[in-house]
């Protein structure tokens, strides 16, 4: 007994001399001190950060430095800060604020850094992105050595899971190498430009700079994850509620943070709302901005409630979210999912039916332009945003229908091309789960006939849509047609650099021959200096050119009588089982 008590005062007696020495604390934790140096709001207390936090850590286990030193420049040497990145060269600026985070009330840039300008704050516009201390300076990508120094001191097994995930990893983008790479084919958000520079340049009429191919990663970069990305929830002091501030942790992510969490339209924002069209948010996230969001945002069900994860299955590993999540509609909806495997409709899946107003990009160009102030030949005008009445449905490997909203795309300045015209498939079926996607594209050819920017390869982006989901669409929207085909007229205002904005249309039609997009047309463009047409609209020059072939028809309606009958009766359609009860 008296050996413990002995041992437990030395123990006291150490945590009282690191407590201390801990000049973070001393330094902080004291506003008049702060407030002195010019740093009043960057006043934070010990109580507050483990009542934000719900962790026992100290400052330098989360930010490193030396707490034992007294002055302030080698207290802060080696401290890993906040980066706010510049537009221009998205340079990290990693040097000490004089402000700290604002917050506002658009969910999509609730987060924002200030500056003073005659007498006020005001928002900084030369920042383009916000990102955490867990990212390299020099790249943007995860700094693991600084993940593993923080994070993963007190949490080792999750560190080590999650290093070796598909988001950790960029597992599934880092697969694109490049514009002509056969086992993945182009994308729309472009290639990993990072190791391929050599095979890009072989293969492009533009020269491209170092710098160029750098700037166009770090784009790539600032979308990808580290630790704080999902866990970490800054918001603005509550006196009322203690655990929340600007330190404020989540032990499982909120959807927010799937969406970038008030950082702008990065992560899930971009591929979901952006270019899929169909995006869980929707509102301010969606482009054009206020499309309705998912049903299940209004019932309040998270992304991790119907994607699995470590939260619901914990041998799947840290930072491993399954995209599928088919399985998971039967815990909420177990009759619709069974009566709906033996309709006459159980080819179908859920998204088919349930997804209507496609919105978000309506075509893209990757042509000469400037990133970040530097000359590229791969600047992305992605601008096209605007709006499909129905997604246009395919079947997949499986034979299933799924949604997809087919849009034009197109790379110039390429030379050669290996891909075969028609349909293609990102991932193979006998991937397991984890590993793949059901999107498709569809490879149109390799064009002369440009002014310049000679040759543009052409594709359709076909990616599969998840979510939106709400009220089923009508059954004229599928079977309307006495042959079975689909027609989408599609509506978009152009609004990237390179013309004035402009308002435009086409057509897209699915039918046995092929899919078509068509009758694309625009009011009078206006090009900035310095832009070619060809770089951003080579549509006007190429005009119907984006076309495979192949049945991409609805099956026909044989008896016309009763399908006004099941029409005109949504219940009985129902008894019958036309549909899902």
């Amino acid at each position: 007994m008296i050996l413990i008590i002995f041992l437990s005062i030395i123990i006291a007696g150490n945590s009282l001399v690191v407590e201390a020495s801990d000049s973070c604390s001393e330094c902080h934790g004291n506003r008049q001190r702060m407030e002195s140096l010019g740093s009043g709001p960057f006043t934070v207390t010990g109580q507050d950060v483990e009542a934000q936090t719900r962790m026992p850590a100290g400052c330098s286990e989360c930010h490193l430095g030396d707490p034992t030193a007294k002055e302030e420049e080698k207290a802060h040497k080696g401290m890993v800060r906040l980066l706010v990145v510049s537009k221009k060269g998205f340079a990290a600026v990693t040097s000490a604020r004089h402000y700290p985070l604002s917050y506002g009330t658009n969910p999509m840039n609730r987060l924002y850094t200030v500056t003073e300008k005659n007498g006020k704050l005001v928002k900084e516009t030369s920042v383009a992105a916000i990102s955490w201390h867990d990212k390299k300076i020099d790249t943007l990508s995860q700094d693991f050595e600084v993940i593993e120094k923080t994070c993963g001191r007190c949490h080792p097994k999750e560190f080590d899971q999650f290093s070796r995930s598909t988001m950790a990893t960029n597992g599934k983008q880092s697969q694109y190498k490049g514009w002509t790479s056969k086992e993945r084919g182009p994308h729309n958000c472009g290639p990993w430009f990072e190791g391929n520079f050599a095979s890009m340049q072989a293969n492009t009429q533009l020269p491209m700079s170092p710098e160029s191919h750098r700037i166009n990663q770090k784009a790539c970069n600032i979308c990808h994850i580290g630790c704080l990305d999902c866990h970490f929830n800054p918001q603005e002091k509550n006196p009322v509620a203690p655990s929340r501030g600007p330190h404020t942790f989540v032990k499982t992510p909120p959807p927010e943070s799937c969406y970038g969490n008030g950082r702008a339209s990065i992560c899930h924002a971009g591929p979901e709302d952006r270019r899929r069209g169909a995006g869980y948010f929707g509102g301010p996230f969606s482009f054009p901005e206020g499309n309705e969001p998912d049903v299940h945002l209004k019932a309040k069900v998270g992304c991790l409630d119907c994607h699995e994860s470590t939260k619901s299955n914990p041998s799947i590993g840290h930072g491993m979210v399954k995209r599928q999540a088919q399985e998971s509609c039967k815990r909420c909806h177990p009759d619709a999912v069974a009566t709906h495997a033996t309709s006459r409709h159980k080819n179908l899946s859920c998204e088919a039916c349930h997804i209507q107003l496609v919105a978000g990009y309506q075509g893209t160009y990757w042509g000469p332009g400037k990133l970040a102030g530097t000359t590229t030949p791969f600047f992305k005008f992605k601008a096209y945003y605007g709006y499909m009445p129905e997604p246009v449905l395919i079947r997949d490997q499986k034979g299933r229908w799924i949604p997809v909203k087919p849009f034009p795309m197109a790379v110039m300045n390429q030379k050669t091309s290996p891909f075969e015209p028609g349909l293609q498939w990102r991932y193979p079926l006998d991937l397991p789960d984890l590993q793949r996607t059901d999107d498709a594209w569809g490879y149109v050819g390799l064009f002369g006939g440009l002014p310049e920017n000679n040759k543009a390869l052409l594709w359709i982006q076909m990616d599969k849509m998840s979510h939106k989901l709400g009220k089923s669409r009508s059954c004229d929207s599928c079977h309307g047609s006495p042959d079975g085909a689909q027609l989408q007229k599609v509506t978009w205002e152009y609004s990237d650099p390179g013309a004035l904005p402009f308002n435009g249309s086409h057509e897209i039609l699915a039918n046995r021959n092929g899919l078509f997009i068509t009758h694309m047309q625009s009011e009078k463009i206006e090009p900035e200096q310095g832009y070619s047409l060809s770089a951003f609209a080579p549509w006007i020059y190429l005009k119907d050119a984006w076309k495979i072939k192949g049945d991409f028809s609805l099956p026909v309606i044989k008896d016309g009588k009763q399908y006004e009958t099941y029409k005109a009766s949504s219940n009985d359609a129902r008894k019958s089982g036309i549909v899902h009860l």
